[in-house]
């Protein structure tokens, strides 16, 4: 019995032995651990694998899309249409030079004429224009032979705008008697006194010897001017009241030395009354 108990008590020893070498041995799984330093500042290493699974909430996406509605445009277009007048052009030149710019146009007659260019005293007169001077001249020789006569000597002829009278109409008139010899500034006593103008603008206008006529007739009435009736009255102030004025009675004369243009006459041609009226008046005046 106490054999058997003893061979118990062996056994276990044994077998308690072998189970403690058996943990010690399973537990050592490193078989070769090296540490250097101080081991107090190396705690016992245990692994622990903490898996941290964040969340990260859906993102959600918010496009917001802007809609611009542009009005829609509207283009007025204004068409604007000019008519020029079809321009009839009648060229009587023989030739036509253009140079240089197309604004800059010269028509030049081939056997035309240049005036000599005046050197007498009219060039000191205010006014003085003198490119159809030597016109003037000439018209003033075919006027008929009784004003020749009534003006020779009396009256000078000068192609000109007379300044003070410009500055009473203010343009340039066709043209004018001074019997005076008035000034720009109104005065008198100018050297042009007892003077007939005939303007460049009468020239143009094609009216120059018309132009001419009635104001050689206001040199007439002028001159004529202490002429009596047979009543013994003023024959010029009876011509102003029988015409309806001096201007008038003026137009009556060119009519009556076979001119066309009036100005200030709105009767038309002369009557039989009115050329017997003039015709004696002349007779009495003029002789």
């Amino acid at each position: 019995m106490n054999s058997k108990f003893t061979f118990m008590f062996v056994m276990s020893l044994i077998l308690g032995s072998a189970f403690i070498v058996y943990i010690n041995s399973a537990t050592t799984t490193v078989s070769n651990l090296d540490i250097s330093g101080d081991e107090e500042s190396v705690p016992a290493t245990t692994t622990t694998t903490t898996s941290t699974t964040t969340t990260v909430p859906a993102t959600t996406t918010t496009t917001t899309s802007t809609t611009t509605t542009v009005p829609a445009t509207t283009t007025t277009t204004t068409s604007t249409t000019t008519t020029v007048p079809a321009t009839t052009t009648t060229t009587t030149v023989s030739n036509l030079d253009i140079s240089g710019d197309e604004e800059s146009v010269q028509i030049v007659e081939e056997n035309e004429d240049t005036p000599e260019a005046y050197e007498g005293d009219f060039v000191n007169f205010s006014g003085f224009e003198g490119a159809n001077q030597q016109k003037l001249d000439e018209l003033v020789l075919q006027m008929p032979q009784l004003l020749q006569n009534v003006l020779s000597n009396n009256v000078i002829f000068v192609n000109g705008c007379h300044s003070y009278a410009e500055s009473l109409v203010g343009r340039c008139p066709y043209g004018v008697w001074d019997s005076s010899g008035t000034k720009s500034d109104g005065t008198k006593g100018a050297d042009w006194a007892m003077s007939i103008w005939v303007s460049n603008r009468a020239f143009d206008a094609e009216k120059a010897e018309d132009v001419l006529t009635h104001e050689s007739s206001h040199a007439l009435s002028y001159l004529t001017r202490n002429c009596n009736t047979s009543e013994n009255k003023s024959y010029r102030l009876d011509a102003w009241n029988y015409f309806g004025g001096e201007e008038k009675f003026a137009d009556a004369l060119v009519l009556y030395f076979g001119g066309s243009y009036n100005h200030y006459r709105d009767t038309g041609q002369l009557n039989d009354d009115e050329i017997s009226y003039l015709k004696d008046y002349l007779e009495a005046c003029t002789n």
